[in-house]
């Protein structure tokens, strides 16, 4: 593993998160985890582009496929390593954030949290604008509901990740 390898480890391990590839939900929940924690401040050094289901980082795809091998072959080179301490306070606040036991509405909430962080931080949706954002979201095939994006922009201001006004 090469040290930003090493650090996706550590990050879901942060996060409670296993690196399970498996099942396509698996795949999208490691995206999406990564670009929320990295959202928090946690720099792992993917760049994220949109994509059918939101933020997409293909070098992130790579790691975790390289990751997950080592790991099934008992190679983790991670146990050696720690994140800094703001990295690790960071995604303790943020560890709540992915206790949800079913694997696909935890998928689907990570789409919905890190699709609405993507187009906010972009500058394409504003926070006090649900139509709008709604909208927008619409085009790209995503049927979220006005109740839907007003929790799912809720959670992200409680979790720092949005800090304008939501509705």
């Amino acid at each position: 593993m090469d040290r930003q390898q090493i650090g996706l480890k550590l990050v879901m391990d942060a996060i409670g998160l296993p690196v399970r590839l498996d099942t396509f939900d698996d795949r999208l929940i490691v995206q999406k985890a990564v670009c929320l924690a990295q959202a928090l401040g946690v720099d792992l050094g993917y760049d994220f582009n949109w994509y059918l289901r939101g933020p997409y980082s293909p070098a992130l795809t790579r790691d975790a496929f390289a990751v997950s091998t080592q790991l099934e072959q008992g190679n983790d080179e991670s146990q050696n390593w720690n994140l800094d301490a703001n990295s690790s306070q960071r995604l303790r606040r943020l560890k709540r954030l992915f206790q949800v036991p079913d694997r696909h509405a935890l998928a689907s909430k990570l789409e919905l949290l890190a699709s609405t962080w993507f187009l906010l931080e972009r500058n394409r949706a504003e926070p006090d604008d649900l139509h709008g954002l709604q909208d927008i979201l619409k085009r790209f095939g995503k049927e979220y509901t006005q109740p839907e994006l007003r929790d799912g922009l809720r959670e992200l201001k409680d979790y720092g990740l949005c800090h304008a006004g939501t509705p």
